[in-house]
């Protein structure tokens, strides 16, 4: 399978830079996620990779070969489309088939291979129906087959799961991840939930308003964020914020100060700001009912019971809610007086202008 070379690729419509000089290298059999929020340019990147959209300026390689003019024909491609794309009036094997017969191959070698890929997918049963009859599953499954059976090189997802509802999102998230790794083809997916990036993808490229703003593992996106905005889209519930902290390194400590607020790091940190902004992630923090040490005063807002877990919405003095994870059996209730007891290990500061990671 080949590996996938992307430089410095733009793609403007208009006056508008949709994506704004992104680079990146995708391994053979590796999967990787493009993730951001709408409009942030992912699926525009799939698309240049596809074939489908031609790059304004850039490169896209498929191991060495330059392939920006190759049409998407001839580019050993299978793509998998938010909303299935299927046939409505062909059957479940028909739609399967469609690429194939469109190759001109043989009846026989078509009929071997759906019916083998239709079984690796446990569709096999569904060969005689149409799309109408049924679920929205099973059209998944359907429409991965198609992408499948022509045996591509590459194969690319857009939101292939949006339109499915949670639990089944959760399965199909683990067949796809399997099934994947199984084949091992180079596969790039896109989608707008970090929980789908996270669990699936070997590398996590993040995307803002056109720009890939960090390329990482999924371990490495999480722990060490380059900006604010990866620091609050990785993650569910995202990281807590608070800003206006003085900033000083004081007998090998770094000292953060807010009001009657004093936070000692345990090591010192090269900061020549004055404030920085402190991140600290819900699962990061814990509540205590008395005053200790680097702690945070709040009053509780909202309790969220989540069956397991409870999520504790604390606000703060100044007026911040702070989430936090709760113990079910000790639940504080909504107007108590608590204090947040940050991980000082876990704490991320931002620089407050450029909003870009200092710890």
């Amino acid at each position: 399978m080949p590996s996938i070379r992307v430089v410095n690729l733009k793609k403007y419509f208009g006056k508008v830079k949709a994506v704004d000089g992104v680079s990146f290298e995708v391994k053979d059999g590796e999967f990787v996620a493009l993730l951001g929020p709408s409009g942030c340019g992912k699926t525009t990147t799939l698309l240049m990779l596809a074939g489908i959209y031609k790059p304004t300026s850039g490169e896209i390689y498929f191991d060495d070969v330059l392939v920006n003019d190759i049409p998407p024909k001839y580019r050993e491609v299978g793509m998998v489309f938010q909303n299935y794309a299927l046939y409505p009036h062909m059957t479940v094997f028909e739609n399967i088939a469609f690429p194939l017969r469109a190759r001109r191959i043989s009846k026989d070698e078509v009929e071997k291979r759906v019916v083998e890929i239709a079984r690796k997918l446990l569709i096999d049963n569904l060969l005689d129906r149409k799309p109408t009859q049924l679920s929205g599953g099973q059209q998944q499954r359907v429409a991965l087959a198609r992408a499948l059976v022509k045996q591509p090189k590459v194969l690319l997802f857009d939101e292939p799961l949006s339109n499915l509802d949670a639990n089944l999102r959760m399965i199909m998230r683990a067949e796809i991840k399997h099934l994947q790794q199984e084949l091992g083809i180079t596969s790039v997916y896109v989608t707008h939930d970090q929980a789908e990036a996270m669990t699936m993808a070997s590398r996590i490229a993040v995307f803002n308003q056109g720009k890939l703003v960090q390329y990482g593992t999924p371990d490495e996106v999480y722990d060490s964020p380059k900006n604010m905005f990866v620091a609050s889209f990785i993650g569910n519930p995202p990281t807590n914020f608070l800003r206006d902290f003085s900033v000083s390194v004081e007998n090998k400590q770094t000292i953060l100060k807010r009001d009657d607020v004093i936070i000692k790091l345990p090591e010192p940190v090269d900061v020549k700001l004055k404030e920085v902004v402190v991140g600290i992630r819900p699962e990061h923090c814990r509540i205590s009912r008395e005053r200790v040490e680097n702690s945070i005063p709040g009053v509780v807002y909202v309790v969220e019971p989540l069956g397991r877990d409870i999520i504790v919405n604390v606000k703060t003095e100044k007026g911040e809610i702070i989430k936090v994870f709760g113990d079910t059996g000790k639940a504080p209730q909504p107007g108590e007086n608590v204090f947040l007891v940050p991980d000082l290990r876990k704490i991320h500061l931002f620089n407050p202008e450029t909003e870009e990671t200092i710890l």
